[in-house]
């Protein structure tokens, strides 16, 4: 998912096939895809994959702190509800790590709106 190539941004989705070493798009079905984007980060999570953070070409990061949501069953789209461990939910940002954890992804780090150095750790709890 996402990117950058010499065209700019990307937001399209692309599988590859191990047997066959073939690129295919992947259609998306319905709801609403993450804007385009770059150093974002994507983890799977059962038969899901998780888009959190990232930046775009106006802003050195998105203003944007929602984790979207590609259902791979469905092929649909969606933001999920979250349960940060912490009070409040992380701030938007990229270059961070993203990890599967304890039912839900771990969010380490990065850089802020601002462009800061980011060294917090955030737990967040996925529901469908």
């Amino acid at each position: 998912f996402g990117g950058r190539s010499a065209g700019g941004l990307l937001n399209d989705r692309w599988e590859y096939a191990l047997g066959t070493h073939v690129w295919t798009q992947v259609v998306s079905t319905g709801g609403s895809a993450p804007s385009p984007r770059e150093s974002h980060s994507l983890v799977p999570l059962s038969n899901r994959l998780m888009v959190f953070g990232g930046r775009n070409s106006q802003m050195p990061n998105l203003n944007d702190s929602a984790l979207h949501c590609f259902d791979l069953q469905r092929r649909r789209w969606s933001n999920l509800t979250t349960g940060g461990v912490r009070a409040n939910n992380p701030c938007a940002r990229s270059g961070h790590t993203l990890i599967p954890c304890g039912g839900g992804v771990l969010i380490f780090g990065g850089r802020g709106l601002d462009d800061e150095y980011l060294n917090d750790t955030v737990l967040l709890r996925v529901w469908p």
